[in-house]
């Protein structure tokens, strides 16, 4: 009878675990998984922690020879089919990764159901509130190609494209994906209205002999008389011919700059009034480098991420310890780092920039702690009460995959920083890495923000694995039962049972299945932690699924900003919006937020 009573409690527990629910599928590691059934929702989590287009560790064509041991690769391939059946009539989308084409396939959705605006209102949010640059104007193309939301496109333009290059991309995306096809009216209008806000200032500082140039926006984007920019300005662009210093004043000294052979006060009074840029005076007068440096640190012609971009540069070439001094303050002062809406990843690169020796050691400290300061401020607007695990994913798919093709920065890089932020700004925090097994990070409150990034050290877990099903058990171990738990991965996760037959390191799952979905359903529903513990899933370089599915008290969101804590923590009703509203799931927040109100030029 023990038998039977122990195998019918087996059979009905399985019955009720996620993992067994007809809605589950596989991810691109073989492990369980579950689709984002609100297609807004999922199009956050692919976008809000990503750039859109660039190489992924998982690639849909290659994933399953590559992981094809027990794994359920039909239901992938099946998702992918249906993505790629929902792109006819974009050209060139078969050149893009399929997790990119699920990009542009999730935002027709979004724009062809329910809630069509939605794929401009994230296109707004991811712009202004995740400060993500190309992805916005993918679904602001895309969006003027649908019946749906074409006639909306103008009314959101202006905010989406924050810098007038971005009108340049607009232009390569829509001819990517539709040829030479005209644009459809309110997007033409509309980069009108963006240009407009440029002015003469934004042109001349984003002048580029790359196509397309100016000259090629102007034919593509309506004129009439002074707009979208004056006259003579649009016909410098055109024709070449330099108007007077009346018409376009900043036009005609940087054309006057242009002729200068020597870096001297009549080149820096030129390059004052012209408002140039870095890259311009160190193209023409790159064999002057520390006086040009010095000259763009005294005029503070740059802004705070070129400084923090360029800080190996500045101390390359060999610039006078005041100029330094100068820098740090810069780069340090609280008001500077929250007005330049950097994200946090960008601190950590700018560190790796500084870990060179052939400069002056006492110079790059002073840079290095201003930069270890700035990136703290990012972390005090975090409060969270209570208690909070965090976990951070330093799995393969992580580790070795960079946020970029030329990027030196990994995805466990941004998930470590973040990790830095929440945990300096949570009341109460524990730290955790995990990949083939988990383990506990030490650290403490006087740490800064990348010091706690860097104790997560990729090392002592075990291997490469994305075992994120063990982080259940070892709140169970250690008897925690926190207000949130915070997961920052790809979401990739492991089963370990597909992987039994192996032997060794497996052997021992070969007769259960160990699922993150699975091992949470039964955390979730202990006596301790029932309805008491917040699941957050932070989506870093998100593929379209996520490890546990939607349920009470499981959060999916995604982002590279701490400002995806702000958001966990609306969604757990901790804070209250403009409207004093409070508990507002993810895609609600994002859709009341960043909604554009219709206005005349709608």
């Amino acid at each position: 009878m023990g038998t039977f009573q122990k195998t019918a409690r087996t059979k009905a527990a399985n019955a009720r675990k996620p993992s067994r629910q007809p809605n589950a599928t596989v991810n691109r590691a073989g492990g369980v998984a579950f689709e984002v059934s609100d297609p807004s929702l999922k199009l956050i989590t692919m976008t809000g922690g990503s750039f859109f287009a660039e190489p992924k560790f998982y690639n849909g064509d290659a994933v399953v020879p590559n992981r094809g041991q027990g794994g359920q690769f039909e239901q992938l391939a099946r998702r992918l089919e249906i993505v790629d059946g929902k792109l006819k009539g974009f050209a060139s989308c078969e050149e893009l990764n399929d997790v990119a084409r699920e990009v542009v396939a999730t935002a027709i959705d979004v724009a062809t159901g329910d809630n069509p605006e939605d794929i401009l209102a994230i296109a707004n949010w991811l712009r202004n509130e995740m400060n993500i640059r190309l992805t916005p104007q993918v679904l602001l193309v895309v969006a003027s190609r649908l019946d749906e939301t074409k006639t909306m496109v103008r009314r959101y333009a202006p905010h989406i494209i924050k810098r007038p290059d971005e009108v340049k991309t607009c232009l390569l995306v829509h001819r990517f994906f539709f040829g030479m096809k005209s644009l459809h009216n309110g997007l033409n209008l509309g980069l009108g209205d963006a240009l407009a806000k440029f002015g003469e200032r934004g042109l001349v500082k984003y002048d580029s002999p790359e196509f397309p140039t100016w000259k090629d926006v102007f034919g593509w984007v309506k004129r009439k008389a002074d707009w979208p920019v004056k006259r003579a300005v649009a016909s410098y662009f055109i024709t070449g011919a330099v108007p007077n210093e009346q018409d376009a004043p900043l036009i005609a000294a940087r054309a006057a700059m242009t002729k200068r052979k020597v870096f001297d006060n009549i080149t820096k009074e030129l390059a004052r009034k012209s408002k140039v840029n870095w890259e311009v005076l160190l193209s023409q007068f790159g064999d002057q480098k520390k006086a040009v440096w010095e000259f763009l640190i005294d005029e503070r012609l740059l802004g705070y991420m070129a400084m923090l971009r360029n800080l190996r540069n500045v101390l390359q070439a060999g610039v006078s310890h005041e100029h330094v001094a100068k820098v740090s303050s810069f780069i340090s002062d609280r008001g500077q780092v929250q007005k330049s809406k950097q994200l946090p990843f960008r601190f950590l690169s700018a560190c790796k920039a500084l870990e060179i020796g052939d400069v002056d050691q006492a110079d790059r400290g002073e840079l290095e702690a201003a930069v270890e300061l700035a990136v703290n401020y990012a972390s005090e607007g975090i409060g969270l009460p209570g208690t909070t695990a965090i976990f951070t994913d330093v799995s393969s798919s992580m580790t070795t995959s960079m946020l970029s093709d030329k990027s030196t920065v990994s995805c466990a890089d941004v998930a470590r920083v973040l990790c830095g932020i929440v945990a300096k700004g949570c009341e109460r925090g524990y730290v955790f890495e995990f990949a083939t097994d988990v383990r506990a990070v030490r650290w403490a409150k006087t740490d800064t923000v990348l010091d706690v990034a860097r104790k997560i050290s990729f090392n002592g877990v075990n291997g490469h694995n994305t075992n994120a099903w063990k982080i259940p058990g070892v709140l169970m171990e250690k008897g925690l039962v926190p207000d949130r738990v915070i997961i920052l991965s790809d979401m990739q996760t492991w089963d370990d049972s597909r992987m039994a037959g192996s032997g060794g390191y497996y052997a021992q799952y070969a007769h259960e299945r160990k699922a993150v979905c699975d091992e949470w359903d039964k955390y979730a529903r202990s006596s301790k932690a029932a309805g008491e513990t917040w699941l957050h899933c932070i989506h870093i370089n998100g593929y379209g699924d996520t490890a546990v599915d939607e349920g009470a008290r499981v959060n999916q969101l995604a982002g590279f900003s701490e400002k995806v804590f702000s958001m966990l923590a609306q969604t757990e009703g901790l804070v209250a919006d403009e409207d004093g509203e409070t508990g507002l799931p993810t895609v609600e927040q994002v859709r009341k937020g960043w909604t554009v109100a219709p206005s005349v030029n709608a």
